[in-house]
């Protein structure tokens, strides 16, 4: 009997063990870590944006407010678990004890995401409906914003999608100018700032395309116009060089 106790104090011994072991792995995980996109490793457990990953605190599925630190003591992370995923908000921080994300639910649809460069500069700001991008924009380290995005309630085409430079003049502009027919004004820009070529644009829902349609104007950096073009579904049909100027 006396070595039955011994055998089950052991076995229980190396059960706390795992469980604790398990516990630290995940409250110093060196996975965890700054990368050039921030601190991404949280969104797996996220099922609201798409995340599938279970995480377990002691061998069983987190829930309730957890928080993660850093060697140092800094806090890492903390966010508010059921069954092991992310639910409802949580916040990642840079070791610099920079805020680096900031997660929120809404509404049971809605949800909002903000993201910073490890000096405080905003990195990328979004709205999410369901687990899909409603809006999201992207921003420079310098600040200036390096891309916009906009789309409608049912997620199947843009209201707009705009590239900038990082002189924060804009690159590529795609605006919806006809919601019926989902007809767009497109521009291409030099970076300079001046109109590189100009035209409209239709969707192809059927393959989620862009297509451009009709007479484009083509300019040069110095704003001269030098060619025109037409279009059909896409298909250049007709080309006019009004200039050799190149």
């Amino acid at each position: 009997m006396f070595y039955f106790f011994i055998f089950l104090f052991f076995c229980s011994l190396s059960a706390f063990s795992q469980n604790n072991t398990d516990s630290l792995q995940n409250f110093h995980d060196s996975t965890i870590k700054e990368t050039d996109k921030g601190i991404p490793f949280y969104d797996k457990y996220n099922n609201i944006i798409g995340g599938d990953s279970l995480r377990y605190c002691n061998g069983i599925k987190c829930s309730g407010f957890i928080k993660d630190y850093y060697p140092d003591g800094k806090i890492k992370h903390k966010g508010y678990y059921v069954n092991g995923q992310l639910t409802s908000i949580y916040k990642n921080y840079y070791n610099n004890e920079q805020l680096e994300r900031s997660f929120k639910v809404n509404s049971s649809k809605k949800s909002t995401v903000t993201i910073y460069y490890k000096n405080g500069i905003l990195r990328s700001k979004g709205k999410y409906l369901n687990d899909s991008f409603l809006e999201w924009e992207d921003y420079y380290p310098n600040g200036n914003l390096e891309s916009s995005e906009e789309n409608n309630k049912s997620l199947d085409y843009y209201i707009h999608f705009n590239f900038y430079y990082e002189n924060g003049n804009p690159q590529n502009t795609l605006e919806l100018i006809d919601k019926k027919n989902k007809i767009y004004s497109s521009k291409e820009f030099f970076e300079n700032g001046q109109v590189k070529q100009e035209g409209k644009r239709i969707q192809n829902q059927a393959i989620n395309d862009y297509f451009k349609s009709g007479k484009w104007l083509i300019y040069n950096e110095k704003g001269e116009l030098i060619d025109k073009e037409i279009y059909v579904r896409g298909e250049l049909i007709d080309e006019a060089s009004t200039t050799k100027d190149d």
